[in-house]
């Protein structure tokens, strides 16, 4: 596992390059654990903990990623993000691939990001959990109705291959 800081001004231009750089690193790994904290007032400080994905998919991406901005998100909002990691068997870590190639295929010819499709995380509560129903993976974080709705039948298809 590797370990990596980010520091992103709250405000001003200067800000923008930092998010950019932290959104692209967010498509390009698996993250396992996060820290965040607003220091000073002035800008966020992120540690974060990763695994690294397959690189050929990355390169596709990083043109189409999107932007998240600081002034939308508040302290509370990001420690509440911050969840413990889910620890996979051997066959709930099957389910979490198939469950990545999935989505990365899917994201592919949906011409966006990966995790627009679905979070690494979000992707690991499923195949850690017992999904079997749309209502099942509307309490997933990260899964309301519309995501259910658009990508639901694939993911209970995945599931019970």
């Amino acid at each position: 596992m590797k370990c990596r800081t980010f520091k992103i001004k709250l405000s001003g231009e200067e800000n923008h390059f930092a998010e950019t750089e932290f959104n692209k690193f967010l498509a390009s790994a698996v993250i396992k654990k996060s820290f965040a904290e607003i220091v000073g007032g002035e800008y966020w400080s992120i540690l974060v903990f990763y695994e690294e994905t397959d690189s050929s998919v990355q390169d596709n991406i990083f043109p189409q990623t999107s932007v998240i901005s600081s002034s939308q998100i508040s302290k509370s909002q990001i420690e509440k993000s911050v969840s413990e990691p889910v620890i996979l068997s051997p066959g709930q870590e099957v389910k979490f691939t198939a469950l990545k190639n999935w989505r990365n295929e899917r994201a592919a010819s949906d011409g966006v990001p990966p995790y627009l499709i679905a979070q690494n995380d979000s992707l690991m509560q499923i195949a850690a959990d017992r999904i079997e129903t749309l209502a099942d993976l509307m309490n997933i974080k990260g899964f309301g109705e519309k995501r259910a709705q658009k990508y639901g039948e694939e993911i209970l298809r995945i599931l019970s291959e």
